[in-house]
């Protein structure tokens, strides 16, 4: 068996690492929810008093944030079992990274024209300051692995 390269380790461990946090947030999300947000709006209260608190808009969402997440672990999870044949699984784990950054970071900044909406919370701009990241790690290590391949 051919040894893995440093970007392929990386990139394999990071699958692991990201599988793990997905699978946290998840139960998170069905488990805690009420919590997750009153320690996020007595977060804002104590360093961002003048933002709207964060609201639990209902199971209809957690339904498919949890969808999201499944498939985001099993994303990182076939990077981690097989990253030579699953590095490419990284694409679509970077789209929603991305998608849910962009959206969390639109709705935060919106919501300050906007501010009966309450979109301005910082349950919104966490999303784009963890999920941002996130993309941006795998679609670094997706591109040196890439790169390798000539």
């Amino acid at each position: 068996m051919v040894e893995l390269t440093k970007n392929e380790r990386l990139m394999k461990y990071a699958g692991l690492v990201y599988a793990l946090m997905f699978i946290g947030a998840s139960l998170v999300f069905v488990l805690f929810p009420e919590g997750m947000f009153d320690l996020m709006n007595r977060f804002s209260g104590h360093f961002f008093p003048s933002l709207p608190r964060a609201a639990d808009s209902g199971k209809f969402w957690l339904s498919l944030t949890v969808s999201m997440m499944a498939t985001i672990t099993v994303l990182s999870l076939f990077i981690y079992t097989n990253v030579r044949e699953h590095y490419r699984m990284a694409v679509p784990l970077v789209a929603a990274k991305f998608t849910s950054s962009l959206f969390g970071l639109g709705f935060f900044i919106i919501g300050f024209g906007c501010p009966d909406t309450g979109w301005n919370s910082l349950a919104n701009c966490a999303i784009a300051v963890t999920d941002f990241p996130l993309g941006a790690l795998m679609l670094l290590l997706y591109l040196r692995v890439k790169g390798e391949r000539g």
